[in-house]
């Protein structure tokens, strides 16, 4: 399994903000010998944004590093900003996605779309963080969930490139029969190549997505692999979510999602 195929999206800005959200995107393309398809346009309706000048920065930049790169822009108002990446991502293998923690509700809409509709792994970096090339070490946020099986075998291809795969469970959470347990994924993703083990972790009285970045920085972890649910108002502000969290408040480090 390969990857041949990314998605990204790229604000309108100024160069250094273009540069820093095509960090990670770039850096994948090079280490997959990757094509990628790079759609720019604004996700603010009220702010002014210069759309071609972004694509020709886009353009000069991808020159410049070598990378297979084809520009889109939103091309219909027909359809809503998520739809356009949508469209997109289903044709694709993963999308790759910059996100910071005070995006604005435009911006946050089009990655639920992205995450929730497209049926695509997709990888949320840090805005402006040092892009890796490749992920020595991995962590798996298992809950034996459907989610968590489709974000599992989305990140294959970097799990059997990886020096080590973690894969966690936080306990407090959930039963587990004993075919659902971890230790059966660690087992699954050994016959893939990969070099796997299990652990839990202790919830703590805190939120599951800090117990499972407190686990990913514990490992010294380059990527976070979890399943992506979509949870009603009610049950988001009684219970919490990791996955309105990390929308919310943007990722610390990579974490490659899906629903």
């Amino acid at each position: 399994m390969t990857l041949t195929t990314l998605v990204t999206h790229v604000e309108p800005g100024e160069a250094a903000s273009l540069d820093a959200t095509l960090a990670m995107p770039f850096a994948l393309t090079e280490a997959w010998s990757a094509h990628l398809t790079t759609l720019v346009f604004t996700t603010d309706t009220l702010a002014a944004a210069d759309e071609a000048q972004a694509a020709a920065h886009v353009r000069e930049a991808a020159e410049r590093r070598g990378v297979s790169c084809e520009i889109r822009s939103r091309s219909s108002f027909a359809h809503g900003i998520g739809e356009v990446l949508v469209d997109h991502l289903r044709v694709a293998d993963l999308g790759v996605l910059a996100l910071r923690g005070g995006a604005g509700v435009g911006h946050r809409m089009m990655l639920g779309a992205a995450i929730f509709e497209s049926g695509r792994p997709v990888l949320l970096a840090p805005h402006g963080g040092m892009p890796a090339a490749e992920f020595g070490r991995v962590v798996v946020a298992w809950d034996a969930s459907a989610a968590a099986v489709r974000a599992i075998h989305g990140a294959l291809p970097f799990i059997r490139r990886a020096a080590e795969t973690l894969v966690v469970t936080v306990t407090e959470e959930k039963d587990f029969r004993p075919d659902q347990s971890g230790v059966e994924v660690t087992r699954l993703l050994a016959r893939h190549g990969a070099k796997a083990r299990f652990v839990a972790v202790p919830r703590d009285g805190g939120s599951v997505s800090e117990a499972l970045y407190a686990a990913a920085r514990g490992a010294e972890a380059d990527l976070l692999v979890m399943g992506a649910q979509r949870h009603s108002p009610l049950h988001n502000m009684v219970f919490g979510s990791a996955t309105r969290e990390l929308l919310s408040g943007g990722p610390s480090l990579p974490t490659l999602v899906a629903a």
